[in-house]
């Protein structure tokens, strides 16, 4: 081995492990890979180079183990008997993999060994092993931390304490089960009409319920940051912003994927994955936002079935780095269990967040105004374009007394709205106002940006008016795009393209002219 090897494995050794602990067990349990696969990808692109048995090490420290091993299944196997006995079903964690009872059940017959727990008696006297949590397999789509078979509220009897701390609650004296409550005053809870506490309801109202308690949970937690609320990286949006970096690359696997292009697609997909775990941990209320506008991408895209990967790994990794009661884990699986109902999921979570954030933050605080977009968004997706006018007209009216390219973006979305509702003359007028604007930037990334969303918009304009001119706009769009897809990883390319084709075709076509609005 050379010096230079050696000194980077001993490196790694001494310092750098926690830098790939996320990706590394998002890859190797998460993804299920093998080990040699994993060590290759880390290797090639993140320059880590370590042994198999400098990892197999590590695994056992940090109890990532795929490995069942046979004392742990034996004590499922005694919990799941004692709890099908008293009518409940059984799930299990073991070091963050999911074991379902078939899963149990494979394990003692592939192996053709009996199950000797359920012989030795009652295991209420044994406490579970940290890495191992119980629960009952829910309808809802989140396993919550405890034997409850659902994420229900405390009985309406139990005093309120006023806080947003988790009150454990005991059960009975002699069962290990416990209850998480999470208890507020009424009027702090988004209720739906007429719930009781303890809500009961058809499924759709139950994901709607539970959408809204992991939004209310999210904000929560993460607008009592000690450093303050972000509003400087809200407002800038670089594109070295790690949100902004994973935004981009989400919204690149929709749009790659929309036009066949799964190689870019995948490599796309890949390194969205890397700004996961950072994200998770930065507690940015913008986060949720983020999330919601990417789901609407994939939805308008109809590229629903690759969704569920992606929010599956956000979900696995916030049960990695936080835990599976964390409000993200829960988000992600409620979306997972509504795809047929996402883009009314997504308008009701981003209307409480609206709320949210004007009452925490205030009206004209950067967060709430990216609410608004967010809002703004979905509405546009499910065409409701006088919606999304009316709910953003409020965020567009704050940004435009401010001094930065947001205000440059809130008049596209407005013009994008007039657009869409056939309000071609008021379009128009704001179209010279923002080139204007545009034309007088000066920082190269936000006029690079905002350029390609001007020729975008107009060329957009000039189809729908049916004039010729569209075609050369739209090209010089088209090429701007493929110049600049640094910021973009290259998606805004194939929507300029599939723009420049549709004003082609709509030339030569007398059919009614559809919308086709993408730049937000």
């Amino acid at each position: 081995m050379s010096n230079s090897r050696a000194k980077s494995i001993s490196s790694n050794e001494s310092h750098d492990w926690d830098s790939i602990r996320e990706i590394f067990a998002t890859l190797y349990v998460t993804e299920d890979r093998p080990l040699r696969e994993v060590r290759a990808i880390l290797a090639e692109k993140y320059g880590f180079n370590a042994t198999e048995r400098m990892y197999k090490r590590r695994i056992n420290h940090w109890q990532l183990d795929k490995n069942n091993k046979e004392e742990e299944m034996q004590f499922l196997a005694q919990k799941s008997a004692e709890r099908a006995a008293i009518g409940k079903r059984s799930a299990f964690r073991v070091r963050n993999r999911e074991i379902t009872q078939a899963a149990l059940d494979h394990y003692f017959k592939r192996k053709k060994i009996s199950r000797v727990g359920s012989k030795r008696g009652s295991s209420a006297g044994v406490s579970t092993p940290p890495h191992i949590l119980c629960y009952t397999p829910p309808d809802t789509p989140t396993p919550e931390t405890s034997d409850s078979s659902s994420p229900d509220f405390a009985p309406s009897d139990t005093p309120s304490t006023g806080s947003d701390e988790l009150v454990v609650i005991e059960t009975s004296p002699s069962s290990t089960a416990l209850q998480l409550a999470r208890h507020r005053p009424p009027d702090e809870r988004y209720w739906l009409p007429g719930s009781p506490n303890q809500l009961q309801p058809p499924a759709q109202f139950k994901s709607m319920e539970i959408l809204l308690s992991a939004t209310q949970d999210f904000f929560l937690s993460t607008l009592g940051a000690t450093d303050g609320v972000d509003a400087y990286h809200v407002t800038k949006q670089a594109i070295s912003w790690n949100m902004r970096k994973f935004y981009v690359l989400a919204n690149s696997v929709a749009t790659y994927m929309s036009e066949g292009s799964w190689k870019e697609a995948q490599k796309a997909y890949g390194e969205a994955l890397e700004h996961v775990g950072p994200i998770l941990r930065d507690r940015n209320p913008i986060l949720f936002v983020c999330l919601l506008q990417i789901c609407c991408k994939f939805l308008k895209d109809g590229q629903l079935p690759a969704l569920r990967p992606l929010l599956q790994l956000i979900r696995g990794m916030a049960a990695h780095v936080h835990s599976v009661s964390h409000s993200m884990h829960i988000l992600c699986g409620t979306l997972l269990e509504s795809m047929d109902m996402l883009a009314d999921m997504m308008t009701i979570g981003l209307y409480q967040a609206v709320d949210i954030l004007k009452v925490r933050l205030g009206i004209e605080h950067p967060q709430t105004c990216a609410a608004g977009r967010g809002l703004h968004t979905i509405l546009m997706t499910s065409h409701d374009y006088a919606g999304a006018l009316k709910a953003f007209q409020p965020v567009a009216d704050i940004e435009s007394r401010l001094a930065n390219t947001m205000r440059l973006e809130s008049k596209f979305r407005v013009i994008g709205s007039l657009i869409a509702m056939g309000n071609l003359h008021e379009a128009g007028i704001l179209i010279e106002e923002a080139q204007t604007m545009v034309d007088a930037l000066e920082d190269p990334e936000q006029k690079a940006q905002l350029t390609l969303g001007a020729l975008s918009t107009r060329g957009e304009w000039l189809r729908l008016n049916r004039d010729p001119r569209a075609i050369a706009v739209l090209s010089e769009a088209f090429e701007f795009a493929k110049e600049h897809t640094w910021l973009h990883n290259g998606s805004w390319s194939l929507n300029a393209r599939k723009a420049l084709r549709l004003a082609k075709s709509s030339l030569i076509s007398d059919a009614p002219l559809v919308p086709f609005i993408y730049w937000f």
